[in-house]
């Protein structure tokens, strides 16, 4: 074939759509293990003889991963659901940049983002990135 057929053919801008900020939920393992996560942390945290007296076997374990230390688990509850709001701005910020902060689109990407983080946060950077005006292919001089 000629050279020139291997090179990519420009793309139309027409053809591309904008990005208007539609929710997709997010992958269902990764999302129930985040949730799970979060969920399991913060229970040990907020109520551990909750814990203690339903799942005392579940309290011994975790704990023993923890090195028997409620300091470490408040730490990692604190850290991660600090984390998790701050993905979820960052969710806010994507959604804004695409100017697509309306609450019928941040409300859904907000909460799944607080909920699950990065799970939920992957498909919104996937689908903005996704969106991008494309940048013309480099000419080739022969």
């Amino acid at each position: 074939p000629h050279p020139s057929a291997l090179l990519p053919r420009p793309m139309s801008f027409s053809r591309i759509p904008d990005f208007d900020g539609s929710f997709r939920e997010p992958d269902p393992v990764p999302a129930a293990a985040a949730g799970i996560g979060m969920a399991l942390v913060s229970w040990l945290h907020l109520a551990p003889t909750s814990v203690q007296s339903m799942a005392p076997w579940l309290h011994k374990g975790c704990m023993a991963l923890l090195g028997n230390s409620s300091t470490v688990l408040a730490v990692i509850f604190y850290c991660a659901w600090l984390a998790h709001l701050g993905e979820a701005c960052y969710a806010l910020v994507l959604l804004q940049r695409k100017n697509c902060l309306r609450s019928n689109t941040a409300l859904p990407w907000f909460i799944s983002t607080f909920l699950f983080g990065y799970p939920s946060l992957k498909n919104l950077i996937k689908d903005v990135r996704g969106y991008r005006t494309p940048k013309m292919p480099n000419k080739r001089s022969d």
